[in-house]
């Protein structure tokens, strides 16, 4: 149940899934999955899903030219200043500053 959660998550990395609807999806109900990812990551499916997106842009942003609008809606953000605010709490970086830090040009503070 955790693995098929998590492949259809990273399958549909760019759309809004909520966790009803994955529950619905998978064939569960929501306190059942909650509780199987909390047994398998320590954590719920959508902060694993956020956790998922985040190591998804940072690779994108690292190694690509796309813009930031670009990879925030790859990764199924409408807005990227939602996508900038989550990554900057999930890096401690906004994603510009990343960017600029891992390709040399920019200390870490």
């Amino acid at each position: 149940m955790v693995q098929d959660s998590c492949d259809l998550l990273a399958q549909q990395v760019d759309q809004k899934i909520t966790l009803s609807k994955l529950a619905r999806m998978i064939g569960t109900n929501r306190t059942t999955l909650v509780n199987r990812f909390e047994a398998s990551f320590n954590c719920g499916p959508m902060t694993w899903l956020r956790h998922y997106r985040m190591t998804l842009a940072a690779g994108s942003l690292r190694n690509g030219h796309e813009s930031v609008a670009t990879v925030a809606e790859s990764l199924g953000y409408e807005n990227s200043n939602n996508f900038s605010t989550a990554f900057k709490a999930f890096h401690g970086l906004s994603p510009l500053r990343y960017r600029k830090m891992v390709a040399g040009r920019e200390k870490p503070a």
